[in-house]
């Protein structure tokens, strides 16, 4: 069976020119196609997959024996735990897409976050699943730019709890004060700047670029805006948010048991696993492959892992991300998610 893929462009009747550079500028990456920028993510992906070996000294011999030797009771309650979280970020993402007017029963939110995870297996970076819930979200509405403001809060929610479970665990970690200054800058630069900036954005854009920009305009008096003025709705989608990136920590831990990694400090998880999906987020690549297994092994190896076994350790990771994308292709294949019809794709933008 042909699957077939989201056809962005036609959500809506919206279909912007690309920009052009100016006559002898530099080039920059906005202007390359989009071929040339998915062939140098998956450039960045190998070269990076590469340096582990290249570099890092690793005994294939001794990752494949720790992969064999595993536990597969707990390999099997990471799976199972893995598999249940697109259901805690459909919850979260149910809310916020219905505070801007889309509202969606929870079992079709739940299906549209499995289809992310699937569209993730071959769209470039770890947010390509992002663009196919907007689609599909919004398919036949007219509310693209209200979808792509749902979706990108539901990320922004994860990430400041993710950097929140990071910096906690430095601060309050027995280790924390031993990890290296160039891992904890970058951690509390990042985590002061999400907690401390962004609920402010609207009166900050308003004294720098002014209340008439753009910017503004759509911060302040936009249907975007209500994510500033509920607080509650915000509360509750970082409450939620704490219990699901609590349940990825629970399977990270499960994995290292898996591994015999008794030796790895709980706390030292709540650490290393924001790092790594903060770098799969704003590194370019296929689908974090590459960083995260570099990512990995760098964090692992920091608490005396052997690199072989904290190889072994993203590799056992990366499939059950792989799983889960597999999953979601079973639910797109299975709920017969189709690109609009011609008659959808004539439906004007609405005003975000």
């Amino acid at each position: 069976m042909q699957l077939e893929t989201p056809d962005l462009n036609t959500a809506t009747s919206y279909n912007p020119s690309p920009a052009r550079p100016r006559s002898g500028g530099l080039p920059v990456i906005g202007n390359l196609s989009q071929g040339t920028k998915t062939r140098i993510k998956l450039g960045i992906s190998l070269v990076l997959f590469a340096s582990l070996f290249l570099f890092g000294k690793i005994d294939l011999s001794k990752s494949w024996q720790a992969a064999l030797s595993a536990h597969k009771g707990f390999l099997l309650a990471a799976l199972l735990m893995f598999l249940m979280v697109p259901f805690q970020n459909a919850h979260r993402w149910q809310l916020l897409a219905s505070a801007v007017g889309l509202r969606e029963p929870l079992l079709k939110m739940t299906q549209y976050c499995y289809v992310g995870l699937f569209f993730n297996l071959f769209l470039p970076s770890t947010v390509g699943g992002d663009f196919s819930r907007c689609y599909y979200l919004s398919k036949g509405t007219g509310k693209y730019m209200h979808a792509a403001s749902s979706v990108l809060v539901d990320r922004a929610m994860g990430l400041a709890v993710l950097l929140l479970f990071a910096t906690l665990g430095i601060l309050l970690g027995p280790g924390g004060s031993g990890l290296p200054l160039e891992l904890k800058l970058p951690i509390f630069g990042a985590t002061l700047g999400v907690y401390l900036i962004t609920p402010f954005l609207p009166q900050l854009s308003n004294k720098i670029l002014g209340e008439s920009s753009w910017v503004s305009r759509k911060l302040n008096n936009s249907s975007a805006s209500i994510y500033w003025q509920d607080k509650g709705l915000i509360l509750m989608t970082l409450l939620l948010s704490v219990a699901m990136q609590i349940v990825i920590v629970i399977c990270h831990i499960s994995v290292g048991l898996a591994l015999g990694l008794t030796d790895v400090p709980i706390w030292y998880y709540f650490v290393f696993y924001p790092s790594v999906a903060v770098l799969g987020f704003v590194t370019p690549s296929i689908n974090g492959i590459g960083i995260r297994e570099w990512a990995y092994t760098y964090f692992l190896t920091l608490m005396g892992v052997e690199p072989a076994t904290a190889l072994t350790y993203a590799i056992i990771w990366f499939g059950l991300i792989t799983t889960s994308s597999l999953v979601g292709g079973i639910v797109y294949v299975g709920g017969h998610f189709k690109p609009p019809s011609k008659e959808s794709e004539t439906v004007p933008i609405e005003t975000l």
